[in-house]
């Protein structure tokens, strides 16, 4: 089965993300640091958070993993700037719920995070791609 070319852009994406990945690094304190393992596969992410009047003003991250857990943290960052410790468990769920086999399309409002929803398809990789959510959550629980 030949892949569509929704497809063939969404995997592009993902690769963009992983080889030139956006927000990676440390961030300077004061920042609270969160932390996600995948200990069927290996991948650990960490995020870093900086919150000004409730909300995410900076996300950073680092770790080491799969294509798909390190392209979703690079998108999450992105996603994520300026958004409340609950919309980000708001997008977290929209984002899980999507990734269901029979989902309709990832909302606009997750950004490049919806080029993951070819994932669906490989159950045992949706876990990768949520990786970053939990990292972030468990940052932002620091604050």
């Amino acid at each position: 089965m030949a892949a569509s070319g929704t497809d063939e852009l969404h995997q592009a994406l993902i690769r963009d993300h992983f080889r030139r990945p956006r927000s990676r690094g440390v961030l300077e304190a004061p920042a609270s640091s969160g932390r996600a393992h995948n200990r069927f596969c290996g991948d650990t992410v960490l995020m870093w958070a900086r919150l000004e009047d409730g909300r995410l003003a900076e996300v950073t991250f680092d770790g080491r993993g799969c294509t798909i857990s390190l392209a979703a943290a690079s998108m999450l960052t992105r996603v994520a700037r300026g958004k409340s410790a609950a919309e980000i468990a708001d997008l977290r769920r929209t984002f899980v719920d999507g990734l269901a086999p029979d989902a309709p399309p990832l909302p606009r409002e997750l950004g490049d995070l919806r080029a993951m929803a070819g994932v669906r398809r490989f159950p045992s990789r949706i876990r990768c791609a949520v990786l970053p959510f939990d990292a972030l959550e468990d940052a932002l629980r620091q604050e």
